[in-house]
This record gives structure tokens, sequence and C-alpha cells, in this order.
């Protein structure tokens, strides 16, 4: 056997081009693990800890596309258990705005770079967050004014750098929703969305035989981080107050994530 064949014979299988060893595939499949089990629990943060983690071995343009594939899939297998707890008003309004938003996000992108609007993101939630750490403020029921602009907001951040869910998590930790109906209404509102996304990912032509591969290798990772963050919610997220402190924290680790991989 020649010294080729046998590199071959001793490696991993590949992913995204590259042929990965048995740690670098326990190191990806935990990352899948890892955001499926955080969507699972709060109902965001997937996207971000997958585009975080996976980019050592896949290039962001097909993260991207799988993330969006992924992530409908997850909120199809969440759809009967949080279908019921959707805040339906609040979606409506988010959602609606976020059309008026996006398209202004997307425009931005031919004045501003994205790298510096990302950052701009990230230190502007971590600023919010680290204030209503230190200083909580008193939950209050959203009017239809204020939920149409946090959609808009979400929409124009979405439009330029794809984060609406960060901007999303944190709104509905200053609002008196409750835990199970932010939760749902997350996952609700992240399925609109990215089946327009995955569309037009679709109809551009993102999902090559590779991707879809990657898909279906992650499939049995997402469905059981889905399930056990899903325990770890009815057991442990049930606490309104509670759960919104988690949520600031999960913001503030996503955010230093995101500005940690967009300065270095």
């Amino acid at each position: 056997m020649t010294a080729s064949k046998e590199r071959s014979r001793q490696a991993g299988p590949a992913f995204g081009g590259a042929t990965l060893n048995a740690v670098d595939l326990l190191l990806a499949g935990s990352v899948v693990f890892s955001a499926a089990f955080l969507r699972g629990y709060s109902g965001f943060g997937f996207s971000t800890v997958l585009m975080a983690g996976l980019i050592f071995w896949l290039p962001a343009s097909q993260i991207a596309p799988m993330s969006i594939a992924l992530e409908i899939i997850a909120s199809l297998g969440q759809s009967r258990s949080v279908l019921r707890d959707v805040e339906r008003r609040a979606l409506a309004y988010l959602l609606l705005a976020g059309l008026i938003g996006n398209p202004i996000g997307v425009a931005l992108l031919d004045h501003v770079p994205d790298q510096a609007m990302r950052i701009g993101v990230h230190v502007l939630i971590i600023g919010a967050v680290l204030t209503l750490l230190l200083r909580p403020i008193r939950p209050t029921v959203p009017t239809a004014m204020v939920l149409s602009l946090a959609g808009f907001i979400a929409g124009v951040v979405n439009g330029a750098t794809a984060m609406s869910g960060l901007v999303l998590g944190l709104f509905f930790t200053t609002t008196a929703i409750s835990s199970r109906a932010m939760r749902a209404t997350m996952i609700a509102y992240f399925f609109f969305t990215d089946l327009w996304a995955g569309a037009l990912l679709t109809v551009s032509g993102h999902y090559g035989g590779q991707i879809l591969w990657h898909i279906a290798a992650a499939l049995p990772l997402l469905f059981i981080g889905l399930w056990l963050g899903s325990i770890c919610f009815a057991r442990y997220g049930s606490h309104d107050r509670r759960f919104r402190r988690i949520v600031l924290w999960l913001l503030l680790a996503l955010c230093l994530i995101g500005l940690g991989r967009a300065v270095l």
C-alpha cells in the first residue's frame, strides 16, 4: 500500500472539501449539538453558534445555507410543542415591520462595510445587556408601536447582518411576555424568515450536493440537541425572571463570540 493510500485510509470523511480526522469530526459534531441544544432551550442562537464553530472547517458561504435549512427543520420539529404558546399579535407586528426594515438593511451594505456593521451591532447589544443585568427594568406589555419598532429594527439588522435573533432576544427580555411565549414566538419568527431566506438560497443554487450531505449528517445531532434542550426548558425555563436573566447572559456570550470572530 502506498503512503498516499495509507493516509487516505486513516483519515476521516470529507467535510467541506477537507478530510477530517476523528478529533475534528468530534469537535464539529459538538458544535452542531451545542447549537441545537441552545435552540431547544432558548429558541434562538443556533446560527450564531454554528457559524462561529464550523468556520474552522467550512467556508461561511456553505455554513449559511446549511444553517438556514437546519433552522427550518428545527422549527418544524418544535412546532407541535410551541404552537399554542406563540404570541400571535406580537409575531404579526414583528414580521410585518421586519419586511419593511429588511430592504433598508440590505441597502446599507452598499454604504457601510459588513464587518463594521456586525461589530457595531455586537457592541450595542453588549452595552444594552450589561445595562439590563446591572440595572434591571420592570418588564412591560409591548404596545403595537413598540412591537413595530422592534420588528423594524430587527428587519434592518437582519438585512444588513443576518443577526436579528440577537435583537429580538434582547427586546423580549424587556417585555412582560412569559418565557414560554417568548421562546415560542422567536421560534415561529425564525421559521417564517428562514423559509423566505431558504427559498431565495434555493433559487440562487446554493444547495448543492455537498451542502445537502452536511445537512443530512447533522440531522441526528440536531434532533438530539433539540430534544435535550426542550427538556431542559420544560424543567428550568418556566420561571420568567430567571429565564430572562439566562437569555441576557446567553446574549452576552453570543455577542462576545461574534465580536471575537469579527475582530480576530
